[in-house]
């Protein structure tokens, strides 16, 4: 009886068969990959305009209980907005009294966890990330024991942690201005003796940590609001005086 002797596969045809199953990996990886580019791309644009509402919203309902009067403090003082670079870009201040009602206030040695404000200060600064290299952090400072110095002092909160740029301009009142003169980068109450008519903020974000070196994409978004002050009138100077220390301005 004659044997058949069973055939194996050539090292062709394995090579073949592997560079096949090969091109079929990689075109399921490169579509995943795009799947997941995509879903990235869309919970950027959702969670874009939700992070712009959030951030902007604390910072203009701030401005918008903004309070000053001359004389009020040393040399005018209660309104600091600083030209700062971090990183080689925008990471501005900006450090005011505001009548909006503290959120942070605590007496210590007291039953009294909580206690209401009505004159805080209030600022905005900026560092580099420490979680993201080459991103910024912006911070919220609020006091509420305002003294002789609003630009100084009290506890500071994560607002941000990865933002690009946070720029922030200033424009004097109509009388002291004209069509053609441009924004301010700065604005010290002890040298102008007032509050601005406008402040620009511009911010530019990630939603998402952006790769690092030559390969980061561009910000997620970028968004500018202007902001018209009106100093607020709700906290008479005697009453201010009298919480926080300050001698009533005559």
């Amino acid at each position: 009886m004659r044997r058949t002797r069973s055939r194996g596969f050539t090292l062709i045809e394995i090579m073949v068969t592997v560079f096949l199953v090969a091109l079929i990996l990689s075109g399921v990886y490169q579509m995943l990959a795009n799947a997941v580019r995509n879903r990235e791309n869309i919970k950027d644009g959702l969670e874009g305009p939700k992070l712009e509402t959030a951030v902007l919203d604390e910072i203009i309902r701030d401005l918008r209980f903004v309070y000053y009067r001359a004389g009020q403090l040393p040399a005018d003082a209660g309104f600091w907005g600083r030209d700062r670079k971090v990183g080689g870009r925008d990471g501005d201040r900006i450090d005011f009294l505001s009548c909006r009602r503290s959120r942070l206030a605590e007496l210590e040695d007291t039953n009294q966890s909580v206690v209401s404000a009505p004159l805080i200060e209030v600022g905005y600064a900026c560092r580099e990330s420490e979680r993201y290299p080459g991103l910024i952090e912006l911070w919220r400072r609020e006091d509420y024991f305002v003294d002789d110095d609003p630009t100084d002092g009290g506890r500071y909160d994560l607002v941000y942690d990865k933002l690009w740029v946070f720029n922030l301009q200033y424009y004097p009142p109509g009388e002291d201005r004209t069509e053609k003169d441009a924004a301010l980068e700065e604005w010290d109450a002890k040298v102008q003796h007032k509050l601005p008519y406008a402040i620009v903020v511009t911010m530019e974000y990630y939603v998402t940590p952006p790769n690092e070196g030559r390969n980061r994409e561009p910000p997620s978004g970028k968004v500018r609001r202007i902001v018209l002050l009106t100093p607020a009138r709700s906290v008479p100077p005697d009453v201010a005086a009298m919480d926080t220390g300050m001698t009533p301005m005559r």
